[in-house]
C-alpha cells in the first residue's frame, strides 16, 4: 500500500453534534469520524461540552448511552457555526474541542489526523435522517 493510499484510508471530518434532550443541561459533542471507502463513517474520539464542566474526553460511553437512545444521530449534526453558537452560550470554543480531540489522537497514534475542513455528505446526511424522522430540512 502506498503512503497515499495510506492517507486515503485515514481521511477524517471533525463532526459536532447536538444533544438537547435536558434543555438545562444541552451539550455538543465532537467527533472524529473516519471516511472509509465503501463504508459511511467510523466513529474514532469524542469529546463533550457541557456548561457546567466545559470540553473534556468521552470516553465511549457518553456518547454511545445519548445515541443508544436516539437522541444524538444525523439528526443533530450541526454546522461549525451552528455548534458555536450553543458553545458562546456555555463560554466556549469549538477551536479548543478540535484541538482537543486532535492532541488525543496524535497522542494515542504518534501522528496527526488527516482531517477535511467539512463533511462533504454533511447536508446528504442531516436532511435524509431528519426526513425519516419528518423534521423540516434547515438550509
Amino acid at each position: 500500500m502506498t503512503n497515499e493510499q495510506k492517507a486515503e484510508e485515514r481521511i477524517s471530518v471533525l463532526s459536532p453534534f447536538l444533544d438537547d434532550e435536558d434543555k438545562d443541561n444541552i451539550a455538543i459533542f465532537l467527533v472524529r469520524e473516519r471516511i472509509k471507502p465503501g463504508l459511511y463513517r467510523i466513529q474514532g474520539g469524542a469529546v463533550q461540552a457541557r456548561a457546567r464542566t466545559g470540553w473534556r474526553l468521552d470516553p465511549g460511553e457518553w456518547l454511545d448511552r445519548r445515541q443508544e437512545y436516539g437522541d444524538v444521530g444525523d439528526h443533530s449534526l450541526l454546522t461549525d457555526e451552528e455548534a458555536q453558537e450553543y458553545l458562546d452560550a456555555m463560554g466556549l470554543r469549538l477551536e479548543d474541542g478540535k484541538k482537543m480531540l486532535i492532541e488525543e489522537f496524535r497522542r494515542v497514534n504518534g501522528y496527526d489526523p488527516v482531517l477535511l475542513p467539512v463533511d462533504p455528505k454533511f447536508k446528504e446526511r442531516r436532511d435524509a435522517a431528519r426526513q425519516r424522522l419528518r423534521l423540516p430540512p434547515k438550509a
